[in-house]
């Protein structure tokens, strides 16, 4: 053999030695290890809920393996060996049973110090009234006499710099679903944080309720920012407020964009389409079923509140009588009408009531057959023409507004009488008038489920029994006539 062949059949061995090692690809960056610390006082927010949906959340984008402790107050450097974040759920609630002692709090504070990182989420800014440095970390607290929020609804996220890794690739407004918007905050010096996100605070929405004045006509606030403590990296979220506002894809994306960045000071998680700039927000649609015929009479032991002879059990919101009429032993109530407000008061009960959604295919989406059946004139069952008229999945027929979408349309064609039938678990409550346990509700459209022991979300009144209340959505500029019919309404107590 020549040395040339042999030269070149030892470069063919080198190549085909090579070429496995070419082909492999490369190796996927370390999972961040997280701790998620929570536990504390539960009040107006359960940890208990939210902690294994932000585990979840950091969990599904493949770049975080988390542990969850759910008792921090003994912690020292030796709990955050090995952790490269930490995200806090907690809130002592002023209780010195859930301090943390100074040990504890030098742990964190060093480990933040050392260049690691931080998650502060939603209400967390509220712990810790007599920790000056914990307030440092924040940027941003709620503290007494400073932070309030209007009653939970829909609002915009304006992206304030759309060039931090976090944000970058959004596109400039979304939107945030039946959340809590904080605002009046007390806040740290302006140049030791950053804001990445806004929102505005429309004072219009608070009816006299807030407890500090809110002058003007509202207020642009921070959501979300960040700040540097020492070489570490904190991302603060006060969006979030309950397991439903978690679930948003607002909410999760930013989350867990924030934690990665906090972690590393990168970004490689992706924006998905419908949050990304030029695309568009995406409307998932329920599978659509054909239901089939119901018609149920009320039982022995039912409460009737309607049955085709008589409104005296019914009256507006103000008290005054019902601007409803009786038709062909129908309730009818037409656009302008008001709200009809059951005299019966109950908590958790069983409801069956049908309707007849009129025939508006001139209108689209939340402007055809608009109304709704409000559990304790709190939690609405959403009414609406979902035959074939796409909207936003927690605004359709049979979907808890704003908290869950229906499992299936079940939705019969407009000029036909649908039904409902409920089954609602008020929250367990303690003396303080507290959530102590969620309510939940199961919800069949037409005879088919819809909601399947739903948790949801507390608010003032939940406690109490509360009337039924069938909604007149009207009351805006260009409502358009809607003319909503019911029949057969009924419920048994189950307390």
């Amino acid at each position: 053999m020549s040395s040339e062949v042999a030269r070149t059949m030892r470069w063919l061995a080198w190549i085909a030695f090579l070429l496995p090692v070419a082909a492999q690809p490369p190796a996927a960056p370390p999972k961040i290890r997280t701790l998620l610390v929570t536990g504390g006082v539960i009040g107006g927010h359960d940890w208990r809920i939210v902690s294994p949906l932000l585990r979840k959340a950091l969990e599904d984008t493949g770049r975080f393996e988390v542990r969850v402790t759910e008792d921090f107050r003994g912690a020292g450097p030796e709990t955050l060996e090995g952790y490269d974040l930490v995200v806090l759920n907690y809130y002592d609630g002023r209780d010195p049973a859930f301090a943390w002692p100074e040990r504890t709090r030098t742990a964190l504070l060093d480990f933040l110090r050392s260049g690691k990182g931080l998650v502060v989420y939603h209400f967390t800014i509220a712990a810790f009234l007599d920790w000056p440095e914990f307030e440092k970390l924040c940027g941003g607290n709620w503290r007494p006499n400073q932070g309030h929020h209007s009653p939970a609804h829909t609002f915009e996220l304006a992206i304030r710099d759309r060039n931090h890794p976090v944000t970058r690739g959004l596109r400039a407004k979304l939107r945030q679903p039946d959340d809590e918007l904080y605002a009046n905050l007390k806040w740290q010096p302006a140049e030791s944080y950053h804001v990445l996100a806004t929102a505005w605070d429309d004072h219009r929405l608070y009816q006299g309720k807030a407890k500090q004045p809110t002058p003007g006509d509202g207020l642009d606030h921070p959501i979300l920012w960040t700040l540097q403590y020492g070489n570490g990296r904190v991302f603060v979220t006060a969006l979030g407020h309950d397991g439903p506002a978690v679930k948003t894809p607002v909410f999760v994306t930013t989350f867990t964009r924030g934690a990665e960045w906090a972690a590393t000071g990168a970004v490689t998680l992706t924006v998905p389409a419908e949050l990304a700039e030029g695309g568009k927000p995406s409307r998932p649609e329920p599978k659509a079923v054909t239901p089939g015929k119901t018609d149920a009479g009320p039982p022995s032991d039912a409460v009737v509140l309607f049955d085709g002879t008589s409104l005296d059990g019914w009256r507006r919101p103000d008290g005054s009588p019902t601007g409803c009429r009786i038709e062909n032993r129908e309730m009818v109530c037409r656009t302008g009408s008001g709200d009809a407000v059951s005299r019966a008061q109950f908590r958790s009960a069983q409801i069956h009531l049908e309707f007849l959604v009129p025939d508006m295919t001139d209108q689209q989406g939340q402007l055809r057959g608009n109304s709704g059946v409000y559990l304790q004139k709190i939690t609405e069952i959403q009414i609406l023409d979902g035959y074939r008229n796409p909207t936003y999945a927690t605004g359709t027929v049979g979907a808890v507004y704003g908290q869950h979408p229906p499992l299936v349309n079940a939705a019969r064609r407009p000029g036909e009488w649908s039904s409902y039938d409920i089954v609602y678990h008020a929250p367990v409550c303690n003396a303080r008038g507290q959530e102590v346990q969620p309510g939940t509700v199961t919800v069949f459209l037409n005879g088919v489920l819809v909601q399947d022991n739903a948790p949801l979300r507390f608010q003032r009144g939940m406690c109490e029994p509360g009337s039924l209340l069938l909604q007149d959505h009207s009351g805006f500029p260009g409502a358009p006539d809607t003319t909503m019919r019911f029949r057969n309404i009924w419920y048994r107590p189950l307390e």
